[in-house]
Order: C-alpha cells, then sequence, then structure tokens
C-alpha cells in the first residue's frame, strides 16, 4: 500500500460510514484531481472502497466494510467475545465462498455493539433480544436473521447465602437474568452493579465474598476454575434466548437473505465443524480453542425463536426489557427465514 493509500484510508476511516465527497481528498491531499481519481481507481478494483453518486454531480467515497455490500462486497459483523456466536466463523467461510468478505468487529460490551450498529459501523449485529427491544423503541431500524442459541451463562461467586451485591452488564439478557436470580432467591433489595467487561468482574467478586456476577461463556467457567462456584441459569429457570443476529434494514434484501440462509446453515453444520469453528474463532476473539469447545456445550444453538421461551423468562423477570407485549411483536415483525 502506498503512502497516499494510507492517507485516504485514514481520511476515510475518519469520517466513518457517512463517507467524504471526492473533492474534500483532493483539497485535503493536496494532489491533482486526475492523480486522486486514479488512485481512488485501482483502490476501488481492489475492493478497498466504494465510490457512490452524491449530492449534484458529486461523488461520495466510503471504505468497503461501511458500504452496502451488494456494492462493496464486505460485511462488518459486532460482537462480543462469547461463545454464543461460535457458528460466525462457518458463516463466514460460506459467504466467503460466494465472494464476501467477513470483517469482525469485537467490543467490550453489548451496549458498545449496539451503539455501533445504530452509527451505521456494522452491516449485522449479534445483540440481546432484550437489548433489540431497547433499541426498537428508541427508532432503530433492523431484520432480524434469527436466533444464535440457548443458555450459557451462570452466577458465579462464592458458596454464602449473604448476597448483598450482584454484578451484570447493562441491557442484557445478563442483566435480564439477575432481575430473575434475585427474584427467585427473594433477594430484591440486592444492590446491582454494572460491568463493561466479565474479565474484570471475575477478578473482583474474587476478592468481595458477598458478591456474585452473571456472566456468559467462556467466563462463567474461566472463573470457576478459579476457585469460585457456578450454578448455570438454566437450572434455575429452564431454556431462554439470549442473542439474535440482526442486519441493518436498509440493506438489499438479497444480500439479508444470503445472510440469513448462511448464518442458519452455519447453525445446522456447526456439530460437524466444531474444530475448525473453534480455531478460526479462537483468532477472532482471543480465548483458547479448547476452552471455546468446552464452554460451546453451555449452549443449545438454535436459529428458531420459540416465544414460549420469551413468555418464560417474562414471568422470572418483571420490567421494561422483559415486557412480552414488545418482545412478541418483535420478533413477529422483524424475523427473516426462520
Amino acid at each position: 500500500m502506498t503512502e497516499n493509500e494510507r492517507k485516504i484510508i485514514e481520511i476515510l476511516e475518519s469520517a466513518g460510514p457517512k463517507g467524504v465527497i471526492q473533492a474534500e481528498i483532493y483539497k485535503t491531499l493536496g494532489l491533482s484531481k486526475s492523480w486522486v481519481s486514479e488512485i481512488l481507481s485501482l483502490m476501488e478494483k481492489r475492493g478497498l472502497i466504494v465510490r457512490t453518486k452524491g449530492p449534484g454531480k458529486t461523488l461520495v467515497v466510503k471504505l468497503s466494510k461501511y458500504a452496502d455490500p451488494a456494492s462493496g462486497r464486505t460485511i462488518v459483523v459486532g460482537l462480543v467475545p462469547s461463545i454464543e456466536y461460535l457458528p460466525l466463523p462457518v458463516m463466514m467461510k460460506k459467504l466467503g465462498d460466494q465472494g464476501y468478505r467477513v470483517e469482525p468487529s469485537l467490543r467490550r460490551s453489548v451496549v458498545d455493539v449496539a451503539i455501533g450498529f445504530m452509527k451505521g459501523e456494522f452491516h449485522i449485529a449479534y445483540l440481546p433480544i432484550y437489548t433489540l427491544a431497547v433499541m426498537r423503541q428508541l427508532g432503530a431500524e433492523f431484520k432480524i436473521l434469527g436466533a444464535v442459541a440457548l443458555g450459557g451463562a451462570s452466577i458465579v461467586g462464592h458458596r454464602t447465602p449473604d448476597v448483598d451485591k450482584i454484578f451484570t452488564s447493562m441491557l442484557s439478557t445478563m442483566e435480564v437474568l439477575a432481575m430473575a436470580y434475585l427474584r427467585t432467591h427473594g433477594l430484591d433489595h440486592t444492590y446491582t452493579k454494572y460491568y463493561r467487561d466479565p474479565r474484570d468482574v471475575v477478578e473482583t467478586i474474587s476478592k468481595d465474598h458477598r458478591s456474585v456476577a452473571v456472566l456468559w461463556e467462556p467466563y462463567s467457567l474461566i472463573a470457576e476454575a478459579e476457585g469460585l462456584r457456578r450454578t448455570p441459569l438454566t437450572n434455575i429457570i429452564g431454556d431462554y434466548h439470549c442473542c439474535l443476529l440482526i442486519a441493518r434494514g436498509n440493506m438489499h434484501p438479497d444480500i439479508i437473505e444470503l445472510i440469513a440462509n448462511a448464518h442458519r446453515e452455519s447453525i445446522e453444520t456447526l456439530g460437524r465443524n466444531i474444530e475448525f469453528a473453534s480455531q478460526i474463532f479462537s483468532r477472532i476473539v482471543g480465548i483458547e480453542p479448547h476452552i471455546i469447545v468446552k464452554a460451546s456445550n453451555e449452549y443449545k444453538y438454535t436459529y428458531h425463536i420459540e416465544k414460549g421461551l420469551l413468555r418464560n423468562i417474562a414471568s422470572h423477570a418483571k420490567g421494561p426489557l422483559t415486557n412480552i407485549e414488545i418482545l412478541e411483536n418483535l420478533v413477529s415483525q422483524n424475523v427473516i427465514n426462520t
């Protein structure tokens, strides 16, 4: 990559999803229109950028990852490091075989993923159904491509009945499960604290014998390996939905259907691709493959959305995140091919 290409990418990265009018690139670089146009043409041929018609006679330039995959051939997916998303490498391969590059974008929390999606940083994202209910009320446009898995979270802490603090991630399945746990154990007055990174909270509760945390995998297994007690939430409330895969609502319908089909097939074939998936996923999230394989046993992978499970969790956890009318309307109106 040339120095001028690097500078152009820096300009476009700063601009984000909205892109930059081509004339602004000439001015910023101080180069001739013909020279910059030639550089952009070469970058476009290599799939680095996409140029689209802007206002009047202008051209808008943006990085391929911010363009509609129908033209950019790049699909950016937002996610947190959770073993629930283990089917992702299989989906990436299936889409790659059809000429699309899938670029994972790892964030610390589901709130960060939700914000990134609403800002247009991702084409698709894995997000909890309960987070999506909030996003829908805020006006976010998206299509649901299917569920991902059931279960996968645990209550982690010391072997003591005297709990005065519970840690959970914000606006997430973990928060809903924390509410359910407190309600079923008569701990309604326990203080709730939010964490952004599950790795940090494992260290915190190791030192505080009166606190517990709701953690997804692999972090609850990691906490157990460090001597903490782990109780799967399925032992308390039964099966429950966690995340769904969503896509931007304004993407081309054919691309949405293509991704939905690849998502469904990735879950159907995960069992015979577990070794491949764990190796690739390890590189994405920075977790050892053997831990990934072990943690995957805590999930039941499925792309089907069961309304009965939504009603079950709503009966255990009362609150705005589990309004059953909103949840059922969400999955009824926005599901693609499930």
